[in-house]
């Protein structure tokens, strides 16, 4: 406070009862499972070019020789090209994954490794050429990394990196420099690299003396990481707070028991999350074995009843798709795929254009990129799946194929419905995130009021976008706060308990129309 000197109007500025509740993501996709390479730690992405680029390609390089699918590239581009914005990737491999290395002749220790742990670092070339801008007074050296990608007979050239120093005064030092590849990094900083490791120039590159660069022993990625090992590796996610959606898509040419264990995994752990901020979208399996489309919705059923928990904090869907494979061999290949990342990618798009309380599905939720529907469903077998909550994906006139379904695993509960059980998550996150300031404030009926003014200004602007059920705001939510919801016992605690509630918007999944003839009339 300024001091009050002399007569006159002294103008100051006071906070606002009520403060500004930034509205919560709720479109951004966690997506796991094996990749070509890349780094272990969940990596936000936004777009196809960023996950090549970071983990890799359709293919990743398999134990028993040349190459496997990646079933999560496949998803990520069904992802994106359905609407899907941003995302994070966690890279599915063993946590006694090794990276591999070049350990030159003489040296104890590597010289260079790969940038991040797996098998597909032994299919990199270090080669150690002279630079282009070498001198006696600043001696420097060149790097060219060869990588044999999956399926591929010969190496080629990926980076190129000139001008590099063991100098760690350098503006180019080579561990810093290399900090910034994709493949390789500097092992051993204080190394000086000796002249006999040196080629002249890319003219003595051959597949001789390329080979003598190569990096070794890298393990771990070139096989399926085993289901049990979900669990511990989805805890990789609990730093993520900005995320709104969980896909671990299923395997492509996994069983269909190991496919329903790894779901399982997945949604187990948006119930376990403490917060309960993650909504899992799962993927029923495949039932490759089965000829139509009755026999298929029968072993679902089945499988169904086998999978657990049955939590509202996720959906699962149903048929795979069939694709083309950009991959593929042949005149024409296709490839039968998981659903779960084309829906993610259809929650993203309709919450752009609708918001969170619109259901992911109708004749608005066509899916994009996809050549067919694996089984063609009727009426007949969605009467079968929809009353357990197996939401199905169907082919409609006009509209091609469209999810057709937005029931949580629960139909029994009254987190029925997709769109009110993720508007209840994104309350909640919303809410928590924007209230952080009253820890630690003075426990009393300004802090009460304050809190009430900031979270009905939310409300009521949500309440204007359409967000919630009811006329006006009184019948659409209330926020309570006072002596009621925080007796003194609670006060003395250091406790403030704040009650919201909301009428949700709930889809309308049955629309009946009666019709009568009218017989009789006179005119």
């Amino acid at each position: 406070m300024p001091a009050r000197l002399h007569p006159g109007v002294y103008v100051e500025e006071v906070p606002s009862a009520a403060r500004a509740i930034e509205a919560a993501g709720t479109s951004t996709a966690i997506f796991v499972g094996e990749t070509e390479r890349g780094p272990l730690e969940p990596i936000r992405i936004v777009g196809r070019a960023d996950f090549e680029r970071l983990f890799g390609g359709y293919r990743r390089h398999a134990s028993a020789g040349g190459s496997q699918i990646v079933s999560l590239a496949y998803s990520i581009d069904a992802f994106f090209q359905n609407g899907g914005s941003t995302a994070y990737v966690l890279r599915a491999v063993s946590s006694t994954a090794t990276a591999a290395g070049y350990t030159p002749s003489g040296h104890t220790s590597p010289l260079v490794v790969a940038s991040s742990p797996g098998a597909w670092g032994n299919n990199l070339y270090s080669v150690l050429l002279t630079s282009t801008s070498s001198s006696a007074e600043s001696p420097r050296f060149r790097i060219i990394v060869f990588y044999k990608a999956p399926g591929s007979n010969q190496p080629k050239a990926v980076e190129n990196w000139d001008r590099l120093s063991t100098d760690g005064g350098d503006e180019n030092y080579v561990a810093d420099v290399l900090q910034r590849s994709l493949y390789i990094r500097w092992a051993s900083p204080s190394a000086t690299v000796a002249t006999s490791l040196l080629l002249a120039g890319e003219s003595a590159i051959t597949d001789t003396t390329r080979n003598q660069y190569a990096l070794q022993t890298g393990a771990g990625g070139d096989v399926d990481l085993a289901v049990s090992d979900f669990g511990k590796l989805l805890e990789g996610l609990d730093g993520v707070s900005d995320a709104a959606l969980l896909v671990v898509p299923a395997r492509i040419y996994d069983s269909d028991d190991s496919n329903r264990l790894l779901q399982q995994a997945a949604l187990s752990y948006a119930e376990a999350r403490p917060q309960q901020d993650l909504f899992c979208i799962a993927d029923m399996p495949r039932q490759s074995s089965e000829k139509t489309a009755s026999d298929a919705t029968n072993k679902t059923v089945t499988a169904f009843g086998n999978l657990s928990p049955k939590t509202t904090l996720g959906a699962i869907y149903f048929p795979w798709l069939e694709i083309s494979d950009p991959m593929g061999v042949g005149r024409d290949p296709v490839l039968v795929v998981p659903p779960s990342g084309f829906v993610a990618g259809i929650y993203s798009r309709t919450d752009a254009r609708r918001g969170v309380w619109k259901a992911p599905a109708g004749l608005d939720a066509t899916l994009l990129g996809l050549r067919k529907v694996e089984h063609k469903l009727l009426d007949a077998h969605q009467d079968a799946l929809n009353p357990l909550g197996i939401n199905v994906i169907r082919v409609q006139p006009a509209a091609g194929a469209v999810v057709w379904g937005s029931r949580t695993l629960r139909p029994d509960s009254e987190w029925r419905y997709v769109p009110v059980r993720r508007t209840a998550i994104f309350l909640r996150k919303s809410i928590y995130n924007s209230i952080q300031w009253a820890v630690f404030e003075p426990n009393d009926q300004n802090l009460w009021a304050s809190l009430r003014v900031t979270i009905t200004a939310f409300m009521e602007q949500l309440f204007r976008q359409g967000a919630f059920a009811g006329k006006t705001t009184r019948e659409a939510f209330f926020v309570k706060c006072d002596e009621e919801t925080t007796p003194e016992a609670d006060q003395i605690a250091g406790i403030v308990n704040v009650w919201v509630g909301f009428a949700p918007l709930r889809p309308a999944e049955f629309v009946v129309v009666k019709l009568s003839q009218i017989v009789n009339q006179k005119a």
